[in-house]
């Protein structure tokens, strides 16, 4: 009778430790399912913004300075995620002899990114046309052509 007493006592006391770690490892698993679901979801939604420079671009150490240490500050603008998902990207590429330096990172700083970093810098949308579009309206006749001295010209 004491035995089985012993017996009863000892084996309740022991079924705790592995249903303690099954429940720690199943919370564990869905911490950690939830934070690489979370990293795929900032990936898949970045921002590009594209840096033109003047022709007479020459940046002081200073500005560069600057430049690097507003995108060292990108991790903190988006806050509690995963490090994969906060990195930026810089890509340097050349078309037509203009040098382009495009920056992609997290959608939640893309106003730290688009920030104008040097004086001679453009900031622009890489996706967008740059062409200006034409506006035309249907009945108004145009408007007449002015000289540089303000007069009209026929």
């Amino acid at each position: 009778m004491v035995l089985d007493e012993l017996v009863t006592v000892g084996w309740s006391g022991r079924w705790w430790a592995p249903a303690g770690f099954v429940g720690a490892a199943s919370v564990w698993g869905g911490a950690r399912w939830w934070w690489l679901r979370r990293a795929r979801t900032l990936l898949l939604d970045r921002v590009v913004v594209a840096l033109v420079p003047a022709a007479g671009f020459d940046p002081s150490l200073e500005e560069i300075d600057r430049h690097a240490a507003r995108l060292a500050r990108v991790p903190a603008v988006v806050g509690w995620a995963p490090r994969r998902a906060m990195g930026v990207r810089v890509r340097l590429s050349s078309s037509e002899s203009q040098l382009s330096y495009q920056l992609e990172g997290p959608a939640q700083a893309a106003s730290v990114l688009q920030l104008q970093a040097f004086a001679d810098v453009n900031v622009v949308d890489p996706y967008a046309s740059h062409e200006v579009p034409r506006i035309r309206f249907e009945g108004v006749p145009p408007l007449p052509r002015q000289n540089a001295g303000g007069r009209e010209s026929a």
